[in-house]
């Protein structure tokens, strides 16, 4: 049978938050479900939230654009699957917008053209061509998108 852990004090609560966001940012849904964990009551994580927010440490609408870029950059996945990562972060929709529209989508384009070339490596069968499309399905590129590049790559191969 498991014990009941005693609620934990608002000093162990602020503590606890700010060791998290000492290694990297947090949303606030994030760090609200990390502190419940813990073990804190919902008045202590208010107060420690409303903490983190008066010093600046949490920022939902600067996180939301932080991570689309480190999304985008990074791990090199689309707009749609950007989405669905920040509003899995538990972020607001207007914020996941503000995120999505200050993206650089003419990078992610050209972006998305070599990360196809790279992938079909010369290899065009229909096989191959199927699994790339999946790939960058799962990847969050939109499919219009994703064809385009593959035929703009197997013209090119061939004229050449």
């Amino acid at each position: 049978m498991k014990k009941q852990q005693p609620l934990k004090t608002y000093d162990e609560v602020r503590e606890k938050a700010l060791r998290l966001l000492e290694f990297r940012s947090h949303s606030e849904y994030e760090l609200r479900q990390k502190l419940r964990r813990y073990g804190a009551s919902e008045e202590h994580i208010d107060t420690a939230l409303d903490f983190c927010r008066s010093y600046g440490f949490v920022n939902d609408e600067q996180y939301a654009l932080a991570k689309a870029k480190d999304l985008m950059n990074l791990k090199k996945y689309g707009v749609r699957r950007i989405r669905s990562e920040l509003k899995a972060k538990g972020l607001a929709p207007e914020y996941i917008e503000a995120a999505v529209s200050d993206l650089d989508t003419e990078a992610a384009a050209a972006e998305l053209k070599r990360l196809v070339e790279r992938k079909l490596a010369g290899d065009f069968s229909v096989k191959n061509l199927n699994k790339c499309l999946r790939y960058f399905i799962y990847r969050g590129y939109d499919i219009y998108d994703i064809r385009e590049c593959i035929d703009e790559t197997v013209r090119n191969d061939f004229c050449d």
